[in-house]
C-alpha cells in the first residue's frame, strides 16, 4: 500500500504478533487500553579531594546485568540524568575543580563511582562550564554509608529563560538506595519511579490488561526499594493510568533473568511523544541505561470512503474501531510493529469476510499516524478502490503562535489545483498546491492564524483560476491540521458529498471537524 509521512518513508519495525492489550478511542477525551535507543553511560573521573572515585565494580560478574557491591569500608554512587530539557551536565564533588562525571546527557547513566564511605556534597554544572561558575544545583551533604549503592536521579525541570517552574516540578536530585529483593528464577526485580515533572499521580497497569497493580504513585515517589517481580526474557506491555483511565502505554524490552531494573517515568506529558522531551520510560539496570522507551504509536483511523457503510476496523479478532461511518475518526494505541488491518461492514465482531484488508507497515514508538480509509467500495470510471493510506504527524513544533496546515487529496476527484481565493478567483501567487492527485499531500503550510477561503479547481487551468468549489477554513493559533478533501464531487444518492475534514493534531486526542463548501 502507499504510505505518506510528510515525504519521509515509513521505517519498518516488525513484530511477529500484536503484543499486549489493545484499546480504542471512545469518542470522548481518552485513549482506552488496546523503543528508541537510549545512550550508554559516561565515564567518571577522579577528584582532587583524596577520595577514590575511579569507577570500580561496573562489570557484569553474574551475567544478569548486576554488579558487585562495594569493598568493605566503601560505598558506590552513580548519576542518572532524567531531567527533560536540561543540558548535559558535569558533576563535581563540592570544593574540587575537576568533574567526577563529565558530559552526562539526558537519559544517560554514569558509571558507578566507588568511594570511601562518608559524607559528600555534589555540585552540578552545565557540561564544559568552568569549575568556578555557580552550580545549577547543589545536593548539600549526602551520607554514603558503608556498603550503600546510591543512584542519584536528576529529575524535574530547570527554568528556561524567564519561565517560572513550580516547586512541585522543579529540578532536584533524588537519592535512590539500592535494596532490591532477590529475583527468582526467570524473574527480574523492577522498581518504578515517577519522575514525570508535569504528570499527575499515576497508576501502573502491568500487562496493560485493565488491572492496575500499582495505584496512585505520586510525582517523585516510587514503588518501593524491594522492587516488584516481573517475568524476564519477554517483552511486557505497561499501561499508565490516571483517574482510572489508561492515558498511554509502552512496551518494555526483555529484562535479564535476575536483573535489578529502575523504570523511571520521565519527560513531559505536555510535549509530543516523538519529541526528545516527550513523556517516556527510562530503563536502567546495574550496568547503566538499557534504553529510553517512547510511548506506543497511536493510530487515528478516519473513514473517508464516500460509498462505504459503517465499518469495524480489526487486527485479527481485536477491534480497533467500531461502527465508524463516513467523516468519523477513532484512535487506538498499539505496540510498535506492522499490522494487517481488516475492515468489515458493522457490526461484525471482527468475524466473517472483510470488505477490505490492507497492511500498515512499520509503526514506530513515539509516532502518531493518520490512517484514512479512502477510495470507493464500488469504484467506477477509474475511481480508486477502497484502501488504507497512512500519513505520519511530522508537523513543525516551532512557531507555536502560527498555524500549520497540510492538504491531503482523499476524495473521489481528479487532480486538482488548490489555492487561496481572492474575490472569486485564485491568483497566480495564491496557488498553494498544483496538480494535487489522490492520495498525495501538499507541503506543510505555515500561515498566520486567520480564516482562509480555499478553492479547488481542475489541475492545469491558467490563471486567474476560477475554483469549482471553495471553503472557508479557520486556522487557529497553534493548530497543526491535516486538511483532507473527502467525499465525491458528483455523488450518487447513497454517496457522501465533497467536503473538507480537518484533523487538528495539536489537541490530545486529535480533534476532527467538517467544513461544508460555500454555497
Amino acid at each position: 500500500m502507499t504510505t505518506t509521512q510528510h515525504n519521509h518513508a515509513l521505517p519498518c519495525f516488525c513484530l511477529a504478533a500484536l503484543l499486549g492489550a489493545v484499546g480504542c478511542y471512545d469518542g470522548g477525551n481518552n485513549i482506552r487500553p488496546m523503543q528508541d535507543d537510549g545512550s550508554g553511560s559516561s565515564d567518571g573521573g577522579s577528584d582532587d579531594g583524596g577520595a577514590t572515585t575511579e569507577p570500580q565494580g561496573t562489570g557484569d560478574t553474574t551475567g544478569d546485568g548486576n554488579v558487585d557491591p562495594p569493598a568493605p569500608g566503601n560505598a558506590m554512587i552513580r548519576v542518572i540524568h532524567g531531567s527533560p530539557g536540561a543540558p548535559a551536565v558535569d558533576v563535581y564533588v563540592a570544593g574540587t575543580d575537576s568533574p567526577v562525571i563529565a558530559g552526562l546527557a539526558y537519559s544517560e547513566t554514569s558509571d558507578w563511582l566507588e568511594v570511601p564511605a562518608g559524607t559528600y556534597a555534589f555540585e552540578i554544572r552545565a557540561a564544559d562550564a568552568a569549575p568556578t561558575d555557580a552550580p545549577v544545583y547543589s545536593t548539600g551533604n549526602l551520607e554514603l554509608a558503608e556498603g550503600a549503592m546510591i543512584s542519584a536521579l536528576a529529575a524535574g525541570v530547570l527554568p528556561q529563560g524567564d519561565d517560572d517552574v513550580s516547586s512541585g516540578s522543579a529540578f532536584r536530585v533524588i537519592p535512590i538506595a539500592q535494596a532490591f529483593d532477590e529475583a527468582g528464577t526467570g524473574e527480574a526485580r523492577v522498581r518504578v519511579i515517577h519522575a514525570g515533572a508535569d504528570a499527575p499521580a499515576v497508576g501502573i497497569d502491568v500487562g496493560n490488561d485493565g488491572v492496575t497493580e500499582l495505584e496512585d504513585l505520586e510525582r517523585f515517589d516510587d514503588s518501593g526499594a524491594a522492587g516488584v517481580s516481573l517475568p524476564a526474557g519477554t517483552e511486557l506491555a505497561v499501561g499508565i493510568v490516571a483517574e482510572d483511565i489508561t492515558v498511554t502505554s509502552f512496551q518494555l524490552p526483555e529484562l535479564g533473568d535476575g536483573s535489578h531494573v529502575l523504570v523511571i517515568a520521565t519527560g513531559l506529558l505536555g510535549r509530543l511523544p516523538r519529541e526528545p522531551e516527550g513523556f517516556g520510560l527510562l530503563a536502567v539496570d546495574d550496568g547503566g541505561t538499557i534504553g529510553f522507551i517512547k510511548q506506543n504509536p497511536t493510530i487515528y483511523a478516519l473513514h473517508a470512503g464516500p460509498d462505504a457503510p459503517e465499518v469495524d476496523l480489526c487486527v485479527g479478532d481485536t477491534t480497533l474501531a467500531a461502527h465508524l461511518s463516513f467523516g468519523q475518526m477513532a484512535a487506538a494505541q498499539v505496540p510498535p510493529g506492522s499490522y494487517d488491518l481488516d475492515a468489515y461492514a458493522a457490526p461484525s465482531g471482527c468475524a466473517g469476510t472483510p470488505a477490505m484488508s490492507d497492511a500498515v507497515d512499520g509503526l514506530v514508538a513515539g509516532e502518531r499516524y493518520l490512517v484514512i480509509a479512502t477510495g470507493e467500495l464500488t469504484p467506477i470510471m477509474g475511481e480508486p478502490p477502497l484502501q488504507l493510506q497512512v500519513y505520519s504527524d511530522r508537523f513543525d513544533v516551532d512557531q507555536p503562535a502560527m498555524s500549520a496546515l497540510e492538504l491531503i487529496h482523499a476524495a473521489s476527484a481528479p487532480e486538482v489545483d488548490v489555492g487561496i481565493v481572492t474575490g472569486e478567483v485564485i491568483e497566480n501567487g495564491n496557488l498553494v498546491a498544483a496538480g494535487l492527485a489522490w492520495p498525495e499531500t501538499s507541503n506543510e503550510l505555515m500561515v498566520q492564524p486567520l480564516t482562509y477561503q480555499i478553492g479547488f479547481a481542475g489541475a492545469g487551468a491558467t490563471a486567474p483560476i476560477h475554483p469549482v468549489v471553495d471553503f472557508h477554513v479557520p486556522a487557529a493559533p497553534g493548530e497543526r491540521g491535516f486538511v483532507i478533501a473527502a467525499g465525491d464531487l458528483a455523488p450518487e444518492a447513497f454517496e457522501a458529498a465533497f467536503r473538507l475534514l480537518v484533523v487538528d493534531t495539536a489537541t490530545n486526542p486529535w480533534s476532527l471537524s467538517s467544513v461544508a463548501p460555500n454555497p
